[in-house]
């Protein structure tokens, strides 16, 4: 199979912004008592969370899977699949990356 550098890199740049965007996300949730203080609220930091749940899933399935979609709308449904699994397989490598850098900093 030949390999569409375009494509790889694509998918590889909507991959790192998917990984930034978790990244922000996740310091807002570690730090979340620091940017907005201890509150109290039973009824809506669930509703803030699953919000917030929902608007992540929404930008990084985009990010993800954006260029596939718009690929196969395109009529070009090989390509969207090899747009679908170079997403998952960089996804993949920064996940192990991550699991690196995190057995390294112990």
């Amino acid at each position: 199979m030949k390999t569409d550098k375009s494509l790889l890199l694509k998918t590889l740049r909507n991959t790192a912004l998917a990984a930034i965007y978790i990244f922000c996300v996740s310091q807002i949730m570690v730090n979340g008592e620091s940017l907005f203080g201890s509150v109290d609220n039973k009824i809506f930091i669930p509703f803030v969370i699953l919000l917030l749940f929902s608007l992540s899933a929404a930008i990084v399935g985009g990010l993800i899977f954006g260029q596939s979609v718009y690929l196969f709308f395109d009529n070009k449904k090989k390509e969207s699949v090899t747009a679908a699994f170079y997403s998952i397989g960089w996804l993949a490598l920064f996940t192990v990356l991550g699991f690196v850098a995190l057995a390294l900093l112990k």
